[in-house]
């Protein structure tokens, strides 16, 4: 038998599992300077007999741009720019000190390590660059042109750009990130604030312009991420309803195609599509904290996350500094 709690905050959770309500609790980021200092569970929890595992999960956290959208979508050279302003305008390295408390590293494509063709070396993430970021915007037609702080449309109107939010303390943070990185480069944004279902069910509808979403690897593959971005798929998991014809012809002879260089190559060009047109920023792969409790026998990583280390070359038995990127 096995029984689940849904518990949206993060404080209920820690509580039910010191309770010992939980067998085992996934480490909410924001409580692992309490539940981890030093990076591992203080002396009072180890008597307990309360056992630590953390390794870098096959997943990825992203936000993903609606490509049906009248303001942020499209595949002219001006969305393009407006997308791509938008990625390199968001302070990262933030995200990943005061969201994730240190505990993510920053990702280089769609793809997460532990699946069959992520390659360390391969790097689409462009990184925190605000000067190119106002440069692109400004060569676009992306200016100010009222005075008030925040940049117009090239045809002059306004443009505030919405994007979905959960009403969860996690998620106020990354807002305050997201509302200073864009004010810095002269855009406006707001957040569409609705529980998680409600996001999803607009999401699909293609209704959100904008929000950050995660996904796992159901599979060892890098298949698991690139369904997510083919354009048939718009209708389900596609929340970006990104529908482009390079992409979609790679996918399919990339799914015709065993494990190797050849199809290793195509989710290169798909990743490279992904940037080039500013679908996603790409966002950060999580390292998860679990702790169990001592009657749970039998608790091991999932072989994804011992591939994970390996790509990542990450010892996580030494203090990794803030934002660190392998």
């Amino acid at each position: 038998r096995i029984d689940i709690s849904i518990m949206d905050e993060a404080q209920p959770r820690w509580l039910a599992f010191l309770g010992n309500d939980l067998d085992f609790v996934l480490v909410p980021p924001d409580f692992v300077p309490k539940a981890l200092p030093n990076g591992k569970p203080p002396m009072e929890l180890q008597k307990r007999g309360i056992v630590h595992h953390q390794f870098v999960a096959p997943s990825t956290y992203y936000a993903y741009f609606n490509l049906d959208d009248p303001l942020v979508g499209g595949y002219t050279p001006e969305k393009i720019a407006l997308r791509r302003a938008i990625i390199l305008g968001y302070r990262l390295d933030e995200d990943i000190a005061q969201v994730n408390f240190g505990q993510a590293v920053a990702a280089r494509g769609p793809l997460s390590p532990g699946v069959a063709g992520y390659d360390p070396q391969f790097k689409t993430n462009a990184g925190y660059d605000p000067a190119l970021a106002k440069a692109l915007l400004d060569r676009y037609g992306y200016k100010d042109i009222n005075g008030d702080g925040y940049r117009e449309t090239p045809d002059g109107k306004p443009m505030v750009i919405q994007k979905g939010s959960t009403p969860t303390s996690q998620d106020q943070v990354t807002d305050e990130i997201w509302k200073r990185s864009m004010d810095a480069i002269g855009i406006k944004m707001e957040f569409t604030k609705a529980k998680w279902p409600d996001l999803v069910k607009s999401a699909r509808l293609g209704k959100l312009p904008m929000w950050n979403v995660g996904w796992a690897a159901q599979i060892p593959d890098g298949d698991s991420y690139l369904q997510l971005l083919y354009g048939p798929n718009k209708n389900a998991n596609n929340l970006s309803r990104f529908d482009l014809p390079a992409f979609n012809q790679r996918y399919e002879k990339a799914r015709e195609l065993p494990p190797g260089k050849e199809r290793d190559q195509l989710y290169k060009e798909m990743a490279w599509l992904t940037a080039g047109y500013g679908v996603w920023h790409m966002g950060i792969h999580r390292i998860d904290n679990y702790l169990i409790q001592p009657w749970l026998l039998g608790f091991k990583e999932h072989p994804f996350s011992t591939h994970a280390f390996k790509f990542l070359d990450i010892d996580l038995t030494k203090k990794q500094p803030q934002g660190t990127q392998p």
